[in-house]
């Protein structure tokens, strides 16, 4: 019954990040052209080859390799969107997967990867949050999104792993910080 719940819960919380991961359609299209035309045509993201897992390749436009043995991916906006929405999305999944394998079926409402303040986000459900065991699992969450940061044009060096109220994300209950390597 715990599975069935905890299956029921990762559905969820899946179906709530796509729904909150769409694109917005502008209402004036001139508008809308206009910002794009102000938008670089192209986006380089160079990969450590320690991240790289071949992900972007769908998406870019051409793959090289420099001399210092990192992936550089070149894309054009559409596709640099498309495979950051994607990649995040797959991310997210698994972070949620992980999660709920960990935790009853109260615990939280969701866990997704947020570029802005480039951190793991995990609403937890008032009352449900234990610092020790948030800490962890903290360190697992942030390895988990260390390919995903470090493919953005981008790139960052410290992941955050940020536990907040699933209500109010501005009441943090726990944040762990990692570097990445």
């Amino acid at each position: 019954m715990k599975r069935i719940v905890a299956l029921t819960l990762a559905v969820l919380m899946v179906a709530a990040l796509f729904c909150a991961c769409g694109e917005k359609k502008s209402e004036d299209t001139a508008s809308s052209s206009a910002s794009s035309a102000e938008e670089p045509k192209e986006v380089k993201a160079v990969v450590d080859s320690k991240y790289d897992n071949g992900f972007a390749e769908k998406y870019a436009k051409s793959v090289t390799t420099d001399e210092d043995g990192n992936k550089v991916y070149e894309f054009d906006n559409q596709s640099y969107k498309e495979y950051t929405r994607n990649y995040n999305n797959q991310i997210s999944a698994s972070i949620t997967t992980e999660v709920v394998k960990n935790h009853d079926s109260k615990f939280g409402q969701y866990c997704y990867l947020n570029d802005d303040k480039k951190a793991v986000i995990v609403g937890v459900n008032p009352g449900m949050y234990d610092e020790a065991s948030a800490s962890k699992e903290a360190e697992g969450l942030a390895q988990m999104s260390f390919s995903y940061f470090k493919g953005l044009e981008d790139s960052i060096d410290t992941v955050s792993v940020i536990y907040c109220n699933a209500n109010d994300q501005e009441e943090v209950y726990g944040k762990f910080d990692f570097p990445i390597e």
